[in-house]
This record gives C-alpha cells, structure tokens and sequence, in this order.
C-alpha cells in the first residue's frame, strides 16, 4: 500500500476539521451558498460545511483522498457533496459554476512547482468566485519556519480502536525550497508499520503572496495567524489570505 493511501485511511483522526476552521470559513459564505474546496483531501472540512447547508465542490489529486470523499457522499448524510479527481492545476477544466467562497487549505500550495504555478492557481481560483465572493488560502507560516530554521513539526499521534498512529513532519530546507519527510507509523498491537514519503515544497512566503496579489491585479488580502481570526505576525503558526472579489452591483 502506498504511503498516501495509507495516509488517507488516518486522515480524518490525523487532520480533522477543527470547530473553529469550520467557523472562520462558515461566517464567510452566505446561508445555502456554495464553496469550491480545493486540495480537499478526505473532504473533512468540506463535510462540516454540507452539515451547514452549504453546497461544496471538493477537489483533490490524489485517488485514495477522492475514494474517502466518495465513500462520505454515498452514506448518504451529506446532501451538496460533489467530490471531484481533479489537479488545481485543472481548474480550467472545471465546469463553469461560479462560487461564493473557493477554498485551499492545509498547505497545498508550497505543492506546486514554482510561484508562477501558485500564481496561475490563484488567478484561476479567484476566477471562480462570484461577484462578492471570498478566496481562502491557508498554509504554514514559512516566514517563521525560514527564519527560525524549523527542522521538525510537532507529532501527531492518534489512539483509536487499539491502534496506535503517529505522523512525524521533518523540514530540511535547501537554497531553493524544502525537502519535507513524512513518517507514518501504525502500530497495532505488536504489529508495527512504517511508511515514508519524501516531497519538495516552495515555502510561500508572505511577501510573495502579496506580490502575486499586486502583480497580478487581485484585491490584497487580510492575513490572519489562525482561525481564531488573530492578525498575522512573522511567528504566527501559519497564514491565512483571505479576499473578496468586488461585486459591481454594491459599489
């Protein structure tokens, strides 16, 4: 089994959709709206806003993700759950719906290649919005983890039905990027399981955001540090862009 089907099996305990993510994106769609979440993963966060009554769009790249999003829609108690195998990259080949809110969250972005690849799937991203709608984009704070020379992530360790999992995040940071190493270890029992994934990241910074932003001609975001909605700072835990696209008919 590869290392991101067995990541998809622990997803949900590994990386659940926080009340306060839920919050911070809920309070920014309109009551019924809709959301493209992109790089949705195992669609966690996407499920919590259908229990809202909010129509999602969920998107992401890898097979086993989508599979888990399927397997949620089919229980049938997510009604508006459209799970899609899609890259980001791809958006162009989405159908033409526009959203009131588009999502990327979780550290997708650094995922792409280079920061004209992250600024193509931003432009694409903010062309999906609605007039008056809110693009979200979250990843870690590398202002932080360059500045500091973060080498390690905390560990996230699980407990659930006698099986024990931990995700160890390594960083080692290079002249153009970073190498991040994942460890999955699942131990059930006095049987033990290891599996390993090594990726390049661009470690999207601050600045380079906003220079995509004005370059470009979008609206500049608000930064924010968490999802309490807390002000970015250089040792913020990460960096949340928020902006909305003008809507014509209200100026």
């Amino acid at each position: 089994m590869s290392f991101y089907e067995t990541l998809s099996r622990y997803y949900d305990d590994l990386f659940p959709a926080s009340p306060l993510q839920v919050g911070f994106v809920a309070e920014r769609v309109p009551p019924g709206g809709s959301v493209l979440d992109v790089a949705a993963g195992t669609g966690n966060l996407a499920v919590e806003l259908c229990g809202k009554g909010i129509q999602v769009t969920a998107i992401d790249v890898d097979p086993a993700m989508v599979e888990r999003m399927e397997a949620k829609r089919r229980d049938g108690l997510h009604e508006g759950f459209k799970p899609l195998l899609m890259d980001m990259r791809g958006l162009g080949d989405l159908p033409g719906q526009a959203y009131d809110a588009v999502l990327c969250v979780g550290n997708s972005l650094p995922h792409l290649d280079d920061l004209t690849e992250i600024a193509d799937a931003v432009i694409r991203m903010y062309d999906r919005l609605k007039d008056g709608g809110t693009l979200v984009l979250q990843t870690v704070n590398y202002d932080r983890i360059l500045r500091d020379h973060v080498k390690e992530l905390p560990i996230l360790e699980r407990h659930k039905d006698g099986v024990i999992v931990a995700f160890k995040r390594f960083y080692e940071l290079e002249e153009d990027g970073i190498l991040f190493k994942g460890l999955l270890t699942v131990q059930d029992g006095e049987t033990s399981e290891v599996y390993e994934n090594t990726v390049r990241l661009l470690p999207l910074q601050s600045e380079e955001l906003l220079q995509i932003m004005e370059e470009y001609g979008l609206p500049l975001p608000e930064l924010y540090g968490s999802y309490q909605g807390e002000a970015y700072e250089a040792g913020s835990p990460a960096m949340i862009a928020v902006l909305r696209k003008p809507n014509p008919n209200r100026q």
